[in-house]
This record gives structure tokens, sequence and C-alpha cells, in this order.
């Protein structure tokens, strides 16, 4: 039996553009938090092989969508990632959706950390003593290293989920309170 797609149908089928503008937003992603050049990062996956670099990646994609830091990072022993401010922004966005987190949950959840850390995964406010990306304050203990950006989002996402269900929510207690 073969399904047809088109008005009326039922079915909807995504273009090849859409298709095509995924992987090029990725493929940019990806290479600006490797620190990679985009068009040899195209070659390699063009002609069958996997880009260099894609190994060092701590977390496996469980790990950050669980929020856990265990594992592969405690095994590299140390910053096994770390990278500009927008570098993390954009690994941000990319765990937060993989949470379901786009549109405007990832607009409340930058904000929070724009308001916190713009990002930065070593600031530390003198006062209280809060650092990383998610500022965070509570004994940080496993997964929340100094300059590690990824184990710091995973903490960041599991926070919010478990203390706020969402960023929305989130955002709107940091609006109210002046910290969330």
């Amino acid at each position: 039996m073969s399904a047809s797609t088109g008005p009326g149908s039922g079915l909807t089928g995504v273009s090849g553009t859409a298709i095509a503008a995924a992987f090029a937003g990725l493929l940019l992603v990806w290479s600006g938090i490797k620190g990679a050049k985009v068009t040899t990062a195209l070659r390699s996956v063009l002609s069958g092989k996997q880009p260099a670099g894609t190994n060092a990646y701590p977390l496996t994609a469980a790990q950050a969508t669980a929020g856990t830091g265990s594992g592969p990072v405690a095994a590299a022993g140390g910053n096994p990632s770390g990278g500009s401010d927008a570098a993390n922004q954009a690994l941000g966005r990319l765990m937060a959706a993989a949470k379901g987190w786009t549109g405007a949950q990832w607009t409340a959840l930058n904000n929070i950390v724009m308001a916190e850390s713009g990002w930065s995964d070593t600031v530390t406010n003198p006062g209280s003593g809060a650092a990383g990306i998610a500022q965070n304050i509570s004994g940080f203990g496993p997964g929340y290293e100094s300059g590690n950006a990824p184990q710091q989002i995973a903490w960041l996402l599991s926070y919010i989920k478990s203390r706020y269900g969402t960023p929305e929510a989130a955002w709107a207690f940091h609006l109210a309170n002046g910290w969330y």
C-alpha cells in the first residue's frame, strides 16, 4: 500500500529544502562549538567520514538530556569543552531543544542565562559565590565544574525542570524575584 502526500491526503512531507537547512544549521553550530571550519566539516560529511573532533564531546545524548555529567567527563579529567559565550549559547540551544524547549521556552531560558551569566562558564559572583552559566550556589557538586559548559548546561536544564517545570515558569519567577 502506498501513501500519497499533498492537499487532502492527510499526510505532509518534509521538503528537501527544510532538511538541507536543518543540516546546514546543525553543521554550522557544531563547527562553532568545535572551532572547526565549516568547509572542512562539510567535506568530511559529504565523503562519508565523521568530522574530526566529534568523539571529544564529553556527554552522551542521554546524559545531556537527563542532566547528568558523570561518566566520560570524569574520565576526561577536567575541562573537556568550554568555549566562548556564543558557543556555549549555541550548545545550550541544542541541549534545550533536545528537551523540547524551543520557541518561547528557549527565549525564556536564554533570558535567564543572559541575566545571570551571559553564557560564561567561568564567571563567579564575588558576593554570593555563585558560579558558571547557571550561577549555581547550591554547593556545586558532581556535574558542575568551572569551565565545563556541557556539564553546567546539563545541570541548569535539570534544575529548571525539577524546580519550575519549564523555562517560562523559571523566567516568570526570576522577573518577580530577581533570581531563579
